[in-house]
C-alpha cells in the first residue's frame, strides 16, 4: 500500500462519502474553469479515471436554489469535460433540507450527494483555506467572507483562537492576492 500521506479532504470524501475510486489530487486548473455565471466549486479532484468530484462545505439551508446552483455546476463540468461528475456537499447537522429528492433530467451524467455530521465543520473549512494561503494560493471572495464568519460558527470555548488563527490568515492572504 502506498505510504503517502492523503490529503485530508480526499480522507473526508472516502468516509463521509464511502468513496471507492481511487482520487488522485486536484484537477486541472483548465478542467475546473466554469463560467463567471455558474458557482466556481469547493475543492475539485480528479480520479484515476478522469472523473471530477468536487468537495463542497454547505454552511446555510439547503434548499432548491442551493440543490440548482451544484446542477449547474456538474452540467457544465459535463458538458467541459464528458466524464462523470460527483457532487459531494459536507453540511452541519443543524441545517434544514428542503430540497427535493426528485431526480432532474439532464443531459450531464452526475450525482449529487450530501452528508450531515455531528460536528463543526468549521474546522475542515479553516484546514481548506489554511491550506491555500499556504501553498500561497490566493482566495476568493467565498474563502475571505468564510475567514469573516468561522469564528462565529465554531463553538464558543474556541472563539477566541479561531479569531485569533484567522486574522492571521486575512493578513497573509493579502500578500497573496
Amino acid at each position: 500500500m502506498n505510504n503517502e500521506k492523503i490529503r485530508p479532504e480526499i480522507q473526508i470524501i472516502k468516509e463521509a462519502f464511502q468513496e471507492k475510486r481511487n482520487i488522485i489530487d486536484y484537477a486541472p486548473e483548465e478542467m475546473i474553469q466554469v463560467s463567471e455565471y455558474c458557482h466556481n466549486g469547493g475543492d475539485i479532484f480528479i480520479t484515476e479515471e478522469g472523473e471530477l468530484i468536487d468537495l463542497e462545505y454547505q454552511m446555510k439551508d439547503f434548499d432548491e436554489e442551493e440543490l440548482v446552483k451544484y446542477i449547474e455546476l456538474a452540467e457544465e463540468l459535463y458538458e467541459k469535460n464528458n466524464v462523470v461528475i460527483s457532487i459531494y456537499i459536507l453540511c452541519p447537522k443543524t441545517i434544514k433540507v428542503t430540497a427535493p429528492e426528485i431526480p432532474i433530467k439532464s443531459t450531464a451524467i452526475f450525482n449529487i450527494k450530501l452528508a450531515c455530521f455531528e460536528g463543526n465543520p468549521v474546522y475542515n473549512m479553516l484546514y481548506h483555506i489554511k491550506e491555500k494561503i499556504d501553498k500561497n494560493i490566493p482566495i476568493d471572495e467565498e474563502d475571505y467572507e468564510n475567514l469573516l464568519m468561522i469564528p462565529m460558527m465554531g463553538p464558543k470555548k474556541e472563539k477566541n483562537n479561531l479569531r485569533i488563527e484567522c486574522y492571521k490568515l486575512l493578513k497573509k492572504a493579502e500578500k497573496i492576492n
